[in-house]
């Protein structure tokens, strides 16, 4: 337990740093004077600075997979909207909770390598193609209209990326999270259009 609540340590230790000064100007001794630990005990958790950093980011991709819940329809189950903001809410108050690893998603992770972009990639397609499996259940259901599900969920997934940076980074005050996750789902259903106004076919 002793071993496991050091590494947390050292982990912590190397977000608040990363944060602060991306991948590049963090120092190994940057991340040991915030630990408060010697050289030597980092390394008998790391190997080098690109070990802990990837550590960082595999275990930020995992909280958020946890978050994201397969929405599903049948008798008892809540309903798809109502299931479909809990997903919003969980993954908007993860990041609200954690700015700094938000930081480092959204700002710092893209553009070090070409592995390290594949796999922040390959998580983003991940998103999306959850989105898209939430589209096309809605579709199937009536509550959406037919469209390119596909084209839609990346919409969506950078709708999603830019209200994140927004409440987490923008220091623009606290937000309700259960209302941008309305207005998120509003949004996605209806657009802009004045619900008190007839629909209009210009053809």
């Amino acid at each position: 337990m002793l071993k496991k609540n050091r590494r947390e340590e050292i982990l912590h230790a190397a977000i608040s740093a990363f944060s602060h000064k991306g991948y590049h100007d963090t120092s190994i001794s940057d991340i040991i004077e915030k630990a408060g630990i010697a050289r030597g005990t980092f390394y008998l958790y790391f190997e080098n600075k690109r070990q802990i950093f990837d550590s960082v980011l595999d275990n930020l991709i995992v909280e958020l997979d946890h978050c994201i819940k397969k929405i599903e329809v049948g008798q008892g189950l809540p309903n798809p909207i109502d299931q479909l903001k809990a997903n919003l809410i969980r993954v908007l108050t993860l990041f609200v909770e954690n700015p700094e690893l938000t930081r480092i998603l959204l700002r710092h992770a893209t553009g070090l390598d070409s592995e390290l972009d594949q796999k922040i990639t390959e998580f983003y397609n991940n998103w999306a193609y959850r989105i898209e499996e939430a589209i096309r259940l809605g579709i199937k259901m009536g509550l959406v209209r037919e469209c390119n599900s596909k084209l839609i969920s990346y919409c969506i997934l950078g709708i999603i990326k830019e209200v994140i940076e927004y409440i987490t980074l923008s220091r623009n005050g606290k937000h309700d999270i259960s209302t941008i996750a309305d207005e998120l789902i509003n949004f996605g259903l209806y657009g802009l259009k004045n619900p008190k106004l007839p629909l209009k076919n210009n053809s």
